[in-house]
């Protein structure tokens, strides 16, 4: 790719079609209106349904996945542990993937495979069980929390779901309270005690614990009241709540189970992208095509995968009034199966397998350009995966409805299409590595905005930092990875920068980010993220300056040796 410098000491290319130029391309042309038509290169039409239609799979699987799981029994902590666990099978599949893509030179086939696991993973979740814990809880109540009739206690919100069936009561009296005639006033010790109801409501400010109110009778079916003399109030209940009839006996093993197809579903998933991102470059190097403008399609698909499966679930209900999201994963296999038929329409481009990967991969991490790449990488890849886990979390805390959550992150996607769409032109103009600069600003001032809100509504607007920050961002990655890879490398090289953005990034953001931000606040942390990068803007910008520098000089240097030799 033939690139020259500005006057800034950025460089950009020249043009993005490479070496390999077709002959001019079969289009579909589509009349607007008068002396106004549409060109659409047909042989990206299959590329557009499939990027449609699995961005649209994967968004379903990446918003009902983790309510699912929660729906199964699982804590916050399993879910954690689930992430940590697929970095590593993520970040290991990607430099698998783009070895073996290299080694055969069958993307696509590849991709059918992982296809193949996604589905497959996807379907037995329908099947699967929950993994409640199987044990006995006890609860006291006592003349307690705002009531003067009833006994009442606080404790986890698990220990009752609704089943007071499984509840086995005792009415105890104190040791040093006599037993006298005003007892009988209390509890009627021939009669026994039948307990009809509890009362469960949420504690406020704590969403795992709740009150519990017990009401019940005697056997002349007088209700009973403990709490509203000074006599009774000594008296206690202890609750024996036996497990529940769902709760799972094998939980540990099961436990096992859905983390390892959690994590090569994540993998699966993941490296899914990482090929797409490999096939539509091949395909827009190859015929003079804008790679940005396929993007597009991604976008869409995103945006409507989650509100298609919603209205479903909303609309079919398959197991009457228990809580289920098999439409949504049989949904995500249908969008999966729609892609997998329009990328069996794609004709990829079969290169040569690569021979002597090895050598070319340590001549290439000699480069001081490439870790500086591959740090630019870890800085973008962290504040994008701070934003994705704790971006709305930040703005529930500071009165963000459920309703501006989708909004605000609705519309950095809607930012994103017409700069996709001209791509090609933006980047033509800023040049590939030129870009970068603004990307890192870009998330500069997301997160220095974000940690300077007092109210959410302004969200919606630091969102379009988002064009700069994300899509421009990484159309650019793409084709700065067909200028540095080595022929043979191609592939491998742009499933690990892919790997390093949105994987291996969030161990950072994980870590980092959420200590930051359960130590000092949502503020400190991203006013650290934004420092972290607005510096290496400034460290890339002055590489890439000196970089302009010492190659202008070399080209000053080599007229000048040709004059020499001329005269």
């Amino acid at each position: 790719m033939a690139e020259e410098t500005n006057t800034n000491g950025f460089h950009y290319p020249e043009k993005f079609d490479g070496e390999v130029k077709n002959d001019k391309s079969r289009t579909l042309d589509i009349r607007v209106f008068r002396g106004c038509k549409l060109s659409i290169n047909k042989t990206f039409l299959p590329v557009k349904a499939a990027l449609f239609c699995w961005f649209a799979a994967g968004n379903i699987e990446d918003v009902y996945l983790p309510v699912f799981l929660k729906l199964k029994g699982f804590s916050l902590v399993h879910l954690s542990l689930f992430s940590a666990i697929s970095v590593v099978f993520q970040f290991s599949g990607a430099i698998f993937t783009g070895i073996l893509t290299d080694k055969t030179g069958r993307p696509k086939l590849i991709l059918l495979g992982y296809f193949t696991i996604f589905s497959l993973i996807s379907l037995a979740f329908i099947f699967t069980p929950n993994v409640k814990e199987c044990k006995t809880k006890q609860m006291n109540f006592q003349c307690i929390y705002d009531t003067n009739t009833h006994l009442s206690t606080t404790a986890p919100c698990n220990v009752l779901k609704n089943d007071s069936a499984t509840v086995k009561c005792q009415i105890l009296k104190l040791e040093n309270v006599s037993h006298n005639d005003h007892d009988a006033d209390c509890i009627p010790y021939n009669n026994s005690i039948d307990l009809f109801h509890i009362e469960k409501n949420d504690a406020k400010n704590n969403t795992d614990l709740c009150h519990y109110k017990t009401y019940y009778k005697n056997g002349s079916n007088n209700s009973i009241t403990l709490c509203d003399t000074e006599l009774c109030k000594p008296f206690q209940m202890d609750c024996i709540f036996d497990s529940p009839s769902e709760c799972n006996e094998n939980r540990r093993l099961w436990i096992v189970i859905y983390g390892i197809m959690v994590a090569l579903l994540n993998m699966s998933f993941t490296n899914s992208y990482r090929l797409f991102d490999i096939i539509v470059v091949d395909l827009t190097h190859e015929h003079n095509n804008d790679f940005g403008r396929q993007r597009v399609w991604s976008i869409l698909g995103s945006l409507s995968g989650p509100p298609i499966a919603g209205f479903l679930l909303h609309r079919i209900n398959i197991t009457g009034d228990e809580k289920s999201y098999t439409v949504a994963f049989i949904t995500t296999v249908a969008f999966t199966l729609l892609s997998a038929l329009s990328l069996w329409q794609v004709k990829t481009k079969l290169y040569k397998p690569s021979a002597k990967m090895w050598r070319k991969a340590l001549v290439l991490g000699r480069k001081l350009e490439i870790w500086l790449f591959v740090l630019l990488l870890m800085a973008m890849g962290s504040c994008y995966g701070f934003r994705a886990i704790y971006g709305s979390w930040y703005l529930q805390g500071i009165g963000a409805t459920d309703l501006l959550l989708g909004v605000s992150r609705g519309m950095s996607d809607l930012y994103g299409l017409p700069f996709l769409y001209s791509s090609k032109w933006w980047i033509n103009k800023i040049g590939y590595r030129a870009i970068f600069i603004p990307a890192l600003l870009g998330n500069a001032i997301y997160c220095f905005s974000f940690s300077f809100l007092e109210v959410p509504w302004p969200a919606v607007i630091i969102e379009s930092t988002l064009i700069l920050a994300y899509h421009l961002y990484w159309v650019a990655v793409m084709q700065y990875v067909i200028c540095i890879a080595p022929e043979g490398l191609q592939s491998t090289v742009r499933a690990l920068a892919g790997s390093l953005q949105y994987n291996l990034s969030k161990v950072i953001s994980t870590t980092v980010g959420g200590y930051l931000m359960s130590e000092y606040g949502g503020r400190v942390a991203f006013r650290v993220l934004g420092s972290i990068a607005f510096i290496y803007a400034i460290v890339y910008g002055s590489y890439l300056r000196m970089d302009h520098l010492r190659k202008k000089k070399s080209i000053i240097q080599s007229k000048s040796n040709h004059c020499r030799a001329i005269s």
